[in-house]
Formats: structure tokens, sequence, C-alpha cells
């Protein structure tokens, strides 16, 4: 069934069949019940529930709450789909939580705030610095569990189905959806240069104090370092010589001993 909302505040709640649901603007909030439903949130602060199935939610410019269900659900922070097709719009602060099932959960390019819930999960990345020209900030992964969740980088150029504004460079072992191909886990001064460094010994106030401790990183490389100032893991992109900008942060990783969970396979390029 196909339901388009108005350009007013809409309560739209819906029932079990397979629903394409479009709220267009207004401050919506949308029920999607059981089936596979396809919804889109449109412009302001809107709230979508998913139910249980397979279900595909787009947020849009605003603060959104995007919660999702049982089933894979397909959640993106703004209202970017389909292999660039819409711009992204203006950034926002949204939260998403995947609920139960293997999730892939999109961040925007806002400070966003993701939760794969149970089972694998995929945090999907498309800008290494998301807020340039306003305050750089970064998406918190509340719940990341290294032994099935995923950070995924989408690259740009990379494949056939980037997302509009996609670039990071690509590192992966060679198609799209292989995780990356140099990986180090170790002291700082043990890094020469990988693709994705893990640096286990000590922790740093900034990104760009952790690139200084390595050598040989180049521009589109990643690094994971405990952070001094929050506590947790945080991600940060190499964009010149010794310097990196933070664009993640995983917060339950709470302690330097919980990096050495990490390995190659944790850190996929599309």
């Amino acid at each position: 069934m196909k339901i388009e909302g108005s350009d007013s505040s809409d309560f739209i709640i819906e029932g079990p069949d397979n629903d394409t649901i479009d709220a267009k603007k207004g401050k919506d909030w949308i029920v999607a019940g059981p089936g596979d439903d396809y919804v889109k949130a449109g412009e302001d602060n809107d709230r979508v529930e998913c139910g249980p199935g397979h279900d595909i939610a787009y947020g849009g410019g605003g603060l959104d709450t995007l919660i999702g269900h049982d089933g894979a659900d397909l959640l993106y922070s703004d209202g970017t789909y389909g292999p660039r097709v819409i711009p992204h719009s203006q950034e926002g602060d949204d939260w998403l939580d995947g609920g139960p099932g293997k999730d892939i959960l999109v961040a925007g390019d806002g400070a966003d705030t993701l939760i794969g819930g149970e089972d694998g999960d995929a945090f999907v990345f498309r800008y290494h610095d998301p807020m340039v020209g306003t305050t750089h900030w970064y998406t918190t992964v509340k719940d990341f569990e290294p032994e099935h969740d995923r950070f995924v980088m989408d690259a740009g150029g990379f494949g056939d189905r980037d997302l509009f504004g996609a670039n990071f460079i690509n590192h992966s072992r060679g198609f799209p959806g292989e995780f990356v191909d140099t990986f180090y886990k170790g002291t700082a001064e043990g890094a020469h240069g990988e693709h994705v460094v893990v640096i286990t010994d000590r922790g740093f106030a900034s990104g760009a104090a952790a690139a200084n401790a390595i050598d040989h990183e180049a521009a589109g490389d990643i690094i994971v370092y405990h952070d001094e100032e929050t506590g947790g893991a945080t991600l940060a992109y190499v964009d010149s010589a010794n310097h990196a900008n933070a664009f993640a942060h995983a917060d339950n990783l709470e302690d330097m001993w919980d990096l050495n969970s990490l390995t190659a396979a944790n850190f996929v390029f599309i």
C-alpha cells in the first residue's frame, strides 16, 4: 500500500501490509507496522518506528529518530537513497536504533547516534569529516561488538552504488564489501603505513596526536585510538601528514584493552 502524508505534522499508523510511506514535510510520527516497509520521513524532526519485517527508512532534514524492529533493517540518517539520486540534506543530529536483526545503519552529515542492537550490524560512514564548515564532531556508536559488527567506509568511485557524497579512499582487499587490505594493531611505534592502524599501548587527546605518533601514514588511512578525554575508541581519518580528524566514536569500547579485540575484518569498504 502507498501512503502519502502532507506538509503538516502527520501521525501515520499502518498495518501488516508491505507499505511505501512518504510523509513529506512536517514533524511526523510514523508507525510502519509489520511487513517489509519503505519509509521516507521527509524534512523536519521526525520519528519512525519500524515493525517486524525487513524495513528501509530514511530520515531527511531535521533531528530524526529511526527505530528498527525484528528483521534486517536499513536505516539512513538523512534523505539520501539510491546510487547518487538525491543530494544529502542539511545536517541533523539523528538517533538510529536498529533493534534485533542484522541491520545496516547509515550515518548522515550531522553528529548522529547509532545503536545496532542484537546480532551482527554494519555502521556505514560516507563522510570522513561530515561537518566541515560548522562544528566538527563525530558519529557515536553505542554498542559496537567486535565479534560480529562492522565499521563500513563508503569510498568515492568504488563499486556501482556509492551513496551521495562518499569520500573515503578505497582500501579494500579488492572488491566492495571486503575488509581492509593492510591492518596493524599494537604499539604506535610499530605502525608503518598500514591503511587501518589500531593503537593499543596508549591513549591520545586528538586524532592529530595519534597521527603524529605513527610513521608513514598517508591521506585516507584510518587510525583507531583510545580517547583520553571521553574514553572509548575513536576512529580518525588521516587527511595530511601528522593530522587526522575524528569521524566516529565507539562508546562501549571503554578501556584501552578493548581495542585488542578489533581485527581487520571489522573494517570494510564499499
